[in-house]
Protein backbone atom coordinates (compact mmCIF):
# COMPACT_ATOMS: atom_id res chain seq x y z
CA UNK A 1 0.00 0.00 0.00
CA UNK A 2 1.03 3.45 -0.71
CA UNK A 3 2.04 6.25 1.87
CA UNK A 4 -0.41 8.92 1.65
CA UNK A 5 0.49 12.59 2.94
CA UNK A 6 -0.92 13.30 6.21
CA UNK A 7 -2.23 17.24 6.66
CA UNK A 8 -0.63 17.15 9.92
CA UNK A 9 2.61 16.44 9.15
CA UNK A 10 2.74 12.46 9.52
CA UNK A 11 2.40 9.69 7.24
CA UNK A 12 -0.87 7.08 6.40
CA UNK A 13 -1.11 4.13 4.98
CA UNK A 14 -4.05 4.32 2.00
CA UNK A 15 -5.37 1.02 0.65
CA UNK A 16 -6.16 1.54 -3.21
CA UNK A 17 -8.70 -1.59 -4.96
CA UNK A 18 -7.29 -1.72 -8.30
CA UNK A 19 -10.12 -1.73 -10.77
CA UNK A 20 -9.25 -2.90 -14.49
CA UNK A 21 -12.85 -3.47 -15.83
CA UNK A 22 -14.36 -1.07 -18.23
CA UNK A 23 -17.91 -1.03 -16.70
CA UNK A 24 -16.48 0.44 -13.13
CA UNK A 25 -16.90 3.52 -13.64
CA UNK A 26 -20.06 3.91 -15.69
CA UNK A 27 -21.98 1.84 -12.94
CA UNK A 28 -20.51 3.13 -9.95
CA UNK A 29 -22.08 6.74 -11.31
CA UNK A 30 -25.39 5.03 -12.13
CA UNK A 31 -25.76 3.30 -8.59
CA UNK A 32 -24.88 6.80 -7.02
CA UNK A 33 -27.29 8.86 -9.37
CA UNK A 34 -29.63 6.01 -9.41
CA UNK A 35 -29.99 5.58 -13.17
CA UNK A 36 -30.89 2.67 -14.87
CA UNK A 37 -28.40 0.82 -16.82
CA UNK A 38 -27.97 -1.45 -19.81
CA UNK A 39 -25.50 -3.97 -20.78
CA UNK A 40 -24.63 -7.35 -22.32
CA UNK A 41 -23.84 -9.62 -19.85
CA UNK A 42 -22.09 -13.43 -20.28
CA UNK A 43 -22.96 -15.95 -18.10
CA UNK A 44 -20.34 -18.22 -16.67
CA UNK A 45 -22.60 -21.36 -18.57
CA UNK A 46 -23.23 -18.97 -21.76
CA UNK A 47 -21.40 -19.36 -24.93
CA UNK A 48 -22.74 -15.78 -25.76
CA UNK A 49 -23.62 -12.60 -23.51
CA UNK A 50 -27.78 -11.63 -22.95
CA UNK A 51 -28.85 -7.81 -22.63
CA UNK A 52 -29.26 -6.82 -19.15
CA UNK A 53 -31.09 -4.05 -17.97
CA UNK A 54 -30.50 -3.04 -14.52
CA UNK A 55 -31.05 -0.55 -11.38
CA UNK A 56 -27.82 -0.57 -9.63
CA UNK A 57 -27.40 -0.37 -6.09
CA UNK A 58 -24.19 -1.17 -5.02
CA UNK A 59 -20.68 -2.29 -5.85
CA UNK A 60 -18.32 -4.25 -4.07
CA UNK A 61 -14.85 -6.31 -4.22
CA UNK A 62 -14.68 -9.88 -3.05
CA UNK A 63 -11.32 -11.78 -4.02
CA UNK A 64 -10.25 -9.44 -6.07
CA UNK A 65 -13.21 -9.17 -8.49
CA UNK A 66 -15.48 -6.57 -8.58
CA UNK A 67 -19.53 -7.49 -8.52
CA UNK A 68 -22.37 -5.41 -9.15
CA UNK A 69 -25.94 -5.80 -6.83
CA UNK A 70 -29.07 -4.61 -8.04
CA UNK A 71 -32.68 -4.87 -9.52
CA UNK A 72 -32.81 -6.78 -12.88
CA UNK A 73 -35.63 -5.86 -15.00
CA UNK A 74 -36.30 -9.11 -17.09
CA UNK A 75 -36.06 -11.18 -14.35
CA UNK A 76 -37.87 -9.43 -11.56
CA UNK A 77 -35.18 -9.68 -8.82
CA UNK A 78 -32.33 -8.98 -7.35
CA UNK A 79 -29.18 -10.28 -9.11
CA UNK A 80 -25.24 -10.00 -8.69
CA UNK A 81 -22.80 -9.32 -11.70
CA UNK A 82 -19.85 -10.14 -12.01
CA UNK A 83 -18.00 -6.90 -13.97
CA UNK A 84 -15.67 -8.92 -15.82
CA UNK A 85 -18.61 -10.58 -17.29
CA UNK A 86 -20.09 -6.97 -18.59
CA UNK A 87 -18.78 -7.24 -22.25
CA UNK A 88 -19.37 -3.73 -24.25
CA UNK A 89 -20.62 -0.67 -23.21
CA UNK A 90 -22.58 0.17 -20.18
CA UNK A 91 -25.62 2.38 -21.46
CA UNK A 92 -27.49 4.57 -18.93
CA UNK A 93 -31.12 5.13 -18.95
CA UNK A 94 -32.82 8.30 -17.79
CA UNK A 95 -35.79 5.81 -15.77
CA UNK A 96 -37.31 5.83 -12.74
CA UNK A 97 -36.18 2.87 -10.66
CA UNK A 98 -39.07 0.22 -10.09
CA UNK A 99 -37.69 -1.49 -7.44
CA UNK A 100 -37.24 -0.08 -3.64
CA UNK A 101 -33.22 -0.23 -3.03
CA UNK A 102 -32.79 -1.99 -0.11
CA UNK A 103 -30.91 -0.48 3.37
CA UNK A 104 -28.30 -3.26 3.45
CA UNK A 105 -27.08 -5.01 0.14
CA UNK A 106 -25.51 -8.63 -0.05
CA UNK A 107 -23.48 -8.52 -2.59
CA UNK A 108 -20.49 -10.60 -0.62
CA UNK A 109 -23.07 -12.45 1.06
CA UNK A 110 -24.73 -13.61 -2.64
CA UNK A 111 -21.19 -14.34 -3.97
CA UNK A 112 -19.91 -16.53 -1.22
CA UNK A 113 -23.05 -18.89 -1.61
CA UNK A 114 -22.53 -19.10 -5.05
CA UNK A 115 -18.52 -19.74 -4.20
CA UNK A 116 -19.36 -22.56 -1.70
CA UNK A 117 -18.59 -20.46 1.43
CA UNK A 118 -21.86 -21.32 2.92
CA UNK A 119 -20.87 -25.04 2.00
CA UNK A 120 -23.60 -28.38 3.11
CA UNK A 121 -20.52 -30.79 2.51
CA UNK A 122 -17.47 -31.41 0.35
CA UNK A 123 -15.91 -32.27 -2.64
CA UNK A 124 -13.36 -34.01 -4.40
CA UNK A 125 -11.57 -32.63 -7.48
CA UNK A 126 -8.64 -33.27 -9.37
CA UNK A 127 -6.88 -29.84 -9.74
CA UNK A 128 -3.53 -29.85 -12.25
CA UNK A 129 -0.17 -29.06 -10.59
CA UNK A 130 0.13 -25.39 -10.18
CA UNK A 131 -3.35 -23.97 -11.09
CA UNK A 132 -6.14 -23.67 -9.20
CA UNK A 133 -4.91 -21.32 -6.66
CA UNK A 134 -8.15 -19.73 -5.24
CA UNK A 135 -9.11 -23.59 -4.94
CA UNK A 136 -5.90 -24.85 -3.21
CA UNK A 137 -6.50 -21.51 -0.48
CA UNK A 138 -10.11 -23.13 0.16
CA UNK A 139 -8.62 -26.78 0.65
CA UNK A 140 -9.29 -28.26 3.57
CA UNK A 141 -7.04 -31.92 2.24
CA UNK A 142 -4.44 -32.13 -0.31
CA UNK A 143 -3.18 -35.01 -2.10
CA UNK A 144 -0.33 -35.40 -4.76
CA UNK A 145 -1.89 -37.70 -7.09
CA UNK A 146 1.14 -37.28 -9.37
CA UNK A 147 1.44 -37.03 -13.37
CA UNK A 148 0.81 -33.65 -12.42
CA UNK A 149 -2.38 -33.55 -10.91
CA UNK A 150 -3.05 -33.14 -7.12
CA UNK A 151 -6.99 -34.42 -5.25
CA UNK A 152 -8.09 -31.25 -3.18
CA UNK A 153 -10.98 -31.82 -0.35
CA UNK A 154 -13.26 -28.38 -0.64
CA UNK A 155 -16.14 -27.33 0.89
CA UNK A 156 -19.28 -28.04 -1.54
CA UNK A 157 -22.54 -25.42 -1.68
CA UNK A 158 -24.46 -23.93 -4.29
CA UNK A 159 -22.97 -22.24 -7.07
CA UNK A 160 -19.40 -24.33 -6.85
CA UNK A 161 -20.08 -25.78 -10.19
CA UNK A 162 -20.48 -22.28 -11.81
CA UNK A 163 -16.74 -21.32 -10.40
CA UNK A 164 -15.13 -25.10 -11.39
CA UNK A 165 -15.95 -24.12 -14.71
CA UNK A 166 -13.88 -21.32 -14.72
CA UNK A 167 -10.84 -23.15 -14.52
CA UNK A 168 -11.46 -25.29 -17.80
CA UNK A 169 -9.55 -27.93 -18.24
CA UNK A 170 -7.24 -27.49 -14.96
CA UNK A 171 -10.22 -28.83 -12.67
CA UNK A 172 -12.10 -32.66 -13.07
CA UNK A 173 -14.45 -32.86 -10.39
CA UNK A 174 -14.49 -36.58 -8.70
CA UNK A 175 -17.48 -36.50 -6.32
CA UNK A 176 -19.95 -35.65 -5.29
CA UNK A 177 -21.87 -37.02 -8.73
CA UNK A 178 -24.39 -34.06 -9.16
CA UNK A 179 -21.49 -31.38 -8.97
CA UNK A 180 -19.57 -33.16 -11.61
CA UNK A 181 -22.78 -33.97 -13.66
CA UNK A 182 -23.64 -29.75 -13.02
CA UNK A 183 -20.03 -28.73 -14.45
CA UNK A 184 -19.86 -31.26 -17.49
CA UNK A 185 -23.48 -29.66 -18.32
CA UNK A 186 -22.29 -26.30 -17.99
CA UNK A 187 -19.28 -27.17 -19.84
CA UNK A 188 -21.05 -28.33 -22.76
CA UNK A 189 -23.53 -25.56 -22.88
CA UNK A 190 -20.25 -23.12 -23.25
CA UNK A 191 -18.64 -25.23 -26.36
CA UNK A 192 -22.33 -25.84 -28.06
CA UNK A 193 -22.30 -22.05 -28.05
Amino acid sequence: MPLAEDPYGGSALETRIPVHEAAFEPLMLAARDRRVVVFDYRKANAARPEQRTVEPWALECWRGHWYLAGWDRERGAERVFRLSRITGRVRSRALPFTAPVPDHVTVRGTVESWAGETATGTARIKVRADHGYPLRARATATRDLGDGWDELEIPYGRGLDAWLVEFGPDVIVLEPAELRADVIDRLRAVAKG
